[in-house]
């Protein structure tokens, strides 16, 4: 379950690279011309969809030229797949690229009840990359009892992974979802320790400025 692909979403906001000729040349869509420019050194704001372009709530998006197209429910090469072929009808091999760019989840990192939200550039980003993204695990948090939550259908599924040994570290390299939460634990009792031993060292401080003093005098 935790390799599950992600699908498009209702809400979801795509950004849709088109070019032609199996990807060496970059179609203007919206003027309905090709860039002589390799893919890979154009400037995106000439010859794409630059602007990102939000799924509707029936799952839909406004496509130049060919109108709404259906993309929620499907995978990232379903979806690219689709939009070549409706493409093809007018230029010759189009070449598709799609990112979902609203991909986010939540991290609480052990720090006690913070957390974080991280934004998802790569497709498969890992547990342990989300984790370093926000800043890892706090000192006060558990590698041992690290949790995943995922929302499948109605309900949300929980992993429990532990990071703190090397047969635990495979469910690091788990790629993470778009609104997973990662949830670690904190260690119990911390802030009461470290209270405890403020308030020790503080008196222990007011007794030798307190001696100092006397002496001084």
């Amino acid at each position: 379950m935790l390799h599950s692909v992600y699908r498009i979403a209702n809400n979801d906001k795509v950004n849709i690279k088109v070019y032609t000729n199996n990807g060496s040349r970059m179609m203007d869509v919206f003027a309905g011309v090709a860039n002589e420019s390799v893919s890979q050194t154009i400037n995106p704001t000439a010859g794409s969809l630059s602007d990102d372009l939000k799924v509707d709530e029936e799952g839909n998006v406004r496509l130049p030229m060919i109108g709404k197209v259906g993309l929620s429910g499907l995978t990232i090469a379903e979806a690219e797949k689709i939009v070549e072929d409706k493409y093809a009808k007018i230029y010759v091999n189009p070449f598709v690229i799609i990112n979902v760019t609203n991909r986010r989840i939540m991290v609480f990192n052990g720090s006690g009840g913070s957390g974080e939200v991280v934004n998802l550039a790569n497709e498969n980003t890992t547990v342990v990359e989300a984790l370093a993204m926000a800043r890892g695990i706090s000192n006060t948090g558990k590698a041992k009892s690290v949790r995943l939550i995922r929302k499948s259908g109605d309900q949300y599924k929980i992993y429990d992974l532990d990071l703190s040994m090397a047969e635990g570290l495979s469910s690091a390299h788990m790629p993470v979802m778009a609104n997973d939460i990662i949830y670690v634990d904190q260690v119990r009792g911390f802030h009461r320790n470290i209270t405890t031993e403020l308030t020790t060292l503080v008196s222990l401080l007011t007794s030798i400025l307190f001696i100092y003093e006397i002496l001084r005098n």
